[in-house]
This record gives structure tokens, C-alpha cells and sequence, in this order.
């Protein structure tokens, strides 16, 4: 028996399970035997050798006979859940919910695990033999559910079986749950692993072990739960068939601390920046960057040759909502300019041109309440570990070495992926180009760093595909189209080789003005965007090409 085995381990398991600080307090062995049951297949046992016959694995529950049928009676076997114990997590509430709005009729199972981490498990009467993971958000504390809780539209409605967590913790209204380091390694990159081998065996029991072992299972979040899902690929690569990363927040810990920066400039004396001085800015933007696509629409799809310097706007006389003084100059500078932080230890790109006005969501980044919020629950209860410090006076200098912990924990930014591509994995990245709360830039830099590690682009293709979104919000609203379809040509992508890019994929505008019609536009693999072909309806994707720069 290997050394790993003697240490409880399983030699299949991911190997970031062994370079884990010993300071983050992490459960080991329960982490590292809940991904044994996971993929323990009798296959995969075969593979682990010498592990295979581990202590620590003697008294689990047997499998359920794998000559699965019909289910006869979905209330019955659904309700028989309750109160069970089922791979460490209780069972608290199980009940069928019948069809309505479109939804079909699925059993919802809803189980706790210690301390606070909860997840709940959607099984349709009718499955499709596919499984999505629905990511979380922010800070979570709460479980993403149907018929939303997804960015992919109609989710609920297609038969999909769904799994979501609240990712460790319940709290709605504080961040104190950071202090406890495993409600924070929870949050941090735990909670996923640990929830999906009970959440398998729920769905065994429901739909028989046959179906369940032979069914893709992918990953789709946005934003927090972009990071979590690019944490999947980096740390976890054997989970999950495929995962879709939205607006990722994986360079986690430079962004909340290029807010702090950003707050701080917009506290300095005449620096703070009005709605009608936003509009100011956007409004100029849209006259030098709008039409560079081939039409004019209040939708930037080229910021990357966007040319356009805040200082244009200066104030020559008395000031007015027209213009800017210094200090506003050098606050709408900011937005836009690559940043280094406490000397240079982390950096966060710029924001590109276009939707500054934009600002009708509490996320904006122009003073919103949103990023605010999340700014000052990180400094306090993330960074420094004090309710009562001022988030703005705190200095990141003074706390590189909690920072570099946090990097380590949180952070999802490496761009080797070869275990993830090596078990077939497949991966789409997605974000808004108007995205007010995590800059575009941001997954631009991280796409092209995998790009580069996976030996370049004809290697990148072969399981990983970019798509930027023009005039897109922070994961949904804006201008342009936001409402796409990632999860179908996800699993077309897994189970026939179909890319996405190849899928004709067209994006859907959500949030059309009142007796406007919803913009519609071909969904383009970057770094090719949507061009206006010179004639027909700018609202309709018929109307434009993907075409490269």
C-alpha cells in the first residue's frame, strides 16, 4: 500500500488535496472519501489499486440495484427520503412538486450537512440523463433554485436533474461566517466536493444506479459561481463532464481590493462622480466607439480599439454636468486603467469602453451599492477578521501575508488545465463587455493565459471556448443580448463532439425597453465579434456576421 493510502488518501483523487495549508483546517480524510464515492465506480476502484480496500471506506451503503425502471410512484419514493442519512447529509425536506409555469414534475430533496452547509437536489419524474450543477453567487449563503437558477434560459423545463449548495453557510445580512476557517474553506472552494457525492447517491436511489453512473453532469455559474466552476476544473478536474464559467470572480482577491482603491478615489475631495457626469462620460464614449461594429445602437462591440481619454471632457469654464474637473478625471481614469496593488503583488486589468450609463443595476461599479457591500463584508471579515475596521482606511500593505492566504484558498486563476482536458473535460468561458462589477478584462486574461499553457490555440480548442457578450451587464441586463443557451451545447459538445462555436448559437436581449424589440445577435467565439453587414434590422442577428479583427 502507498504512502498516499496509509494517509487515507485515494491515488485517483486530485492531487491539490495534498498541498492544502495545513492553517485552512481542512477535514482531510472526509474530503478525501467523499471523492472516492463519488467517482467509485467499480472501474475506477480498479484503478486506485492498493487503495481500494481502505478502512476508511468499509460500512458504506451499497449501491442500489442497477436494473433500474420506471418510477411507478414518484411521491412515494420521493417522500421516503425524509430524515434519512444519506452519505453524512440528512435529509430535511423531500417532497414532489407538481408541474406548473412550464416546469415539469420533479421530487425536490433538500439535506444538511455540518455545520451549515446545505444543498438541494431537483429530480425530474421525466429526466433527460443529464445533470447541471447550479453555481452560486457573491457570498453566498443561499441555494440557487428552479425555475431561474440558471443563466442557460428554460432550464427547468428541458428535464434536467439540478444541484445547488448554499456553499457552507446561511447568513444573509453579514459576513461574520467568514471568521470560522471552515465555513471559509467551505465557501472557498469545499462546499462542491463534499455536496455532490450525497447528491449522487439521492439521485441513485431515485433513478437507479445505471442511469445515474452512465449520465454526463456539468457545472454552469456566474459570477461567484463562475470562480467556483473554474475551481472544479482547477483543483477538482475529475468531477464534472464539462464546465460553463460566466463572469468569473477568479481573480478574487485583487478585485475586491482594486474596489477598495476605486472607493477610495471616489471619497477624495470633488472626486465623486453623479449620475449626469456618468451619463457624460458614457454618452462620449458611445460618439467615438459605438459605430466602430458598423452601426450606431448604444452597443460597444470593439472597446479594444476604442479610443477615448476622460480628460476630453474637462471642464474649461464653470463646472456643469457636462464636464469634468481634475479630480473627476482622475476617477473616471481609474475605471479604466490596469491596476497594481500593495506594490505591485496584485493586479486587476481595466474596465473596457462602453455601457457606463448603464448603472440602472445595484451593481455598477460607479459608485453601486452592490460592489459597496461586497467591498467592505471582504475587508473586514475576509481581510483584517474585525467588524469594526474601516474598509477604506485599511491598507493591503499591512496584510499581505492574510492576503496571500486568501489568494491561495479563493483565487481561481490557474490556466493549467491539462487534468481537467486529459479526463475529457470541456470548458466554456462567457462574460458581458458592459459588465460594470467584474471587468471583461478579466476573463480575456485568463482565457488567453490557458491558451498559452495549453501549447496555443489549435490545442485551446479542443476543450475550452471563449464568448464575449457587447452591451451585456454583469451576468444578465444591459443593452445588448444577454439570454443564451450554454448548457445544451455544452452536453452536444461533450456527448458528440459538436463546439459550441459550431452550434449557431444567437443571444436574446432580456431587458428591452418598453415597445422596443429585444436585440438578438449571433454569439461569437473570441476574438471575433458580431459586424453589421451594412443592411436589414439592427435588433436581428440576421443582420450581423461573426467575423475576426
Amino acid at each position: 500500500m502507498s504512502s498516499l493510502c496509509k494517509k487515507g488518501y485515494q491515488t485517483e483523487q486530485d492531487a491539490y488535496l495534498l498541498t492544502i495549508p495545513e492553517e485552512t483546517t481542512v477535514r482531510r480524510t472526509e474530503i478525501s472519501r467523499s471523492l472516492f464515492l463519488f467517482v467509485g465506480s467499480a472501474a475506477v476502484i480498479g484503478s486506485l489499486g492498493g487503495c481500494g480496500g481502505s478502512d476508511e471506506n468499509k460500512g458504506a451503503a451499497a449501491p442500489p440495484p442497477s436494473d433500474s425502471t420506471a418510477i411507478a410512484t414518484p411521491q412515494t419514493t420521493c417522500s421516503d427520503f425524509l430524515g434519512q442519512t444519506i452519505e453524512g447529509a440528512t435529509v430535511t425536506r423531500a417532497q414532489v412538486v407538481p408541474a406548473a409555469n412550464g416546469v415539469p414534475e420533479r421530487c425536490t430533496v433538500l439535506a444538511q450537512m455540518p455545520q451549515d452547509l446545505q444543498f438541494e437536489v431537483n429530480l425530474p419524474t421525466s429526466w433527460n440523463k443529464r445533470t447541471v450543477f447550479l453555481g452560486g453567487g457573491g457570498f453566498d449563503g443561499s441555494i440557487t433554485r428552479l425555475p431561474s437558477g440558471s443563466n442557460s434560459p428554460n432550464i427547468a423545463a428541458r428535464g434536467f436533474a439540478t444541484i445547488a449548495t448554499n456553499h457552507g453557510h446561511t447568513s444573509a445580512n453579514t459576513q461574520a461566517w467568514a471568521l470560522d476557517p471552515e465555513m471559509l474553506n467551505e465557501y472557498a472552494y469545499l462546499a462542491v466536493p463534499r455536496v455532490l457525492p450525497a447528491a449522487k447517491a439521492i439521485m441513485q436511489t431515485y433513478y437507479g444506479a445505471q442511469p445515474v453512473s452512465s449520465a454526463k453532469i456539468i457545472y454552469e455559474g456566474c459570477s461567484g459561481g463562475g470562480r467556483q466552476g473554474l475551481i472544479q476544473a482547477q483543483r477538482f478536474p475529475k468531477l464534472f463532464d464539462g464546465v460553463i464559467s460566466r463572469a468569473p470572480a477568479n481573480a478574487y482577491t485583487p478585485q475586491f481590493l482594486w474596489y477598495q482603491r476605486t472607493y477610495k478615489q471616489l471619497a477624495k475631495p470633488g472626486a465623486a462622480l453623479s449620475t449626469a457626469k456618468i451619463k457624460t462620460i458614457s454618452d462620449a464614449v458611445y460618439r467615438r466607439c459605438d459605430a466602430l461594429d458598423g452601426v450606431a445602437d448604444r452597443i460597444v462591440s470593439r472597446p479594444d480599439i476604442c479610443q477615448f481619454d476622460p480628460a476630453e471632457l474637462k471642464c474649461s469654464g464653470a463646472e456643469s454636468d457636462a464636464c469634468l474637473t481634475d479630480p473627476q478625471i482622475d476617477s473616471a481614469r481609474t475605471f479604466y486603467a490596469a491596476t497594481n496593488i500593495a506594490n505591485g503583488s496584485y493586479t486587476w486589468p481595466g474596465f473596457p469602453y462602453g455601457g457606463e450609463e448603464q448603472q440602472g443595476t445595484p451593481t455598477h461599479m460607479w459608485g453601486g451599492a452592490i460592489s459597496k457591500l461586497l467591498m467592505d463584508g471582504f475587508m473586514k471579515y475576509f481581510v483584517a477578521q474585525d467588524a469594526m475596521v474601516d474598509p477604506l482606511t485599511l491598507e493591503p500593505e499591512d496584510y499581505t501575508a492574510r492576503l496571500n492566504q486568501l489568494v491561495t484558498m479563493i483565487d481561481a486563476v490557474n490556466p493549467d488545465l491539462r487534468q481537467f482536458r486529459a479526463r475529457g473535460g470541456k470548458l466554456i468561458l462567457w462574460t458581458g463587455l458592459t459588465d460594470w462589477l467584474i471587468t471583461a478584462n478579466n476573463a480575456t486574461d485568463y482565457y488567453t493565459k490557458v491558451v498559452t499553457e495549453a501549447g496555443g490555440q489549435a490545442e485551446a480548442d479542443k476543450f475550452v471556448e471563449y464568448f464575449t457578450a457587447p452591451g451585456v451587464n454583469h451576468c444578465a441586463g444591459g443593452t445588448g443580448a444577454d439570454t443564451v443557451d450554454l448548457v445544451g451545447p455544452m452536453f452536444d459538445w461533450i456527448e458528440k463532439g459538436v463546439p459550441p462555436s459550431q452550434a449557431g448559437m444567437v443571444a436574446t436581449q432580456s431587458t428591452p425597453l418598453p415597445n422596443e424589440k429585444p436585440v438578438k445577435r449571433p454569439l461569437c467565439k473570441y476574438p471575433q465579434y458580431a459586424r453589421y453587414n451594412g443592411m436589414g434590422d439592427p435588433t436581428e442577428n440576421s443582420s450581423f456576421t461573426c467575423v475576426t479583427p
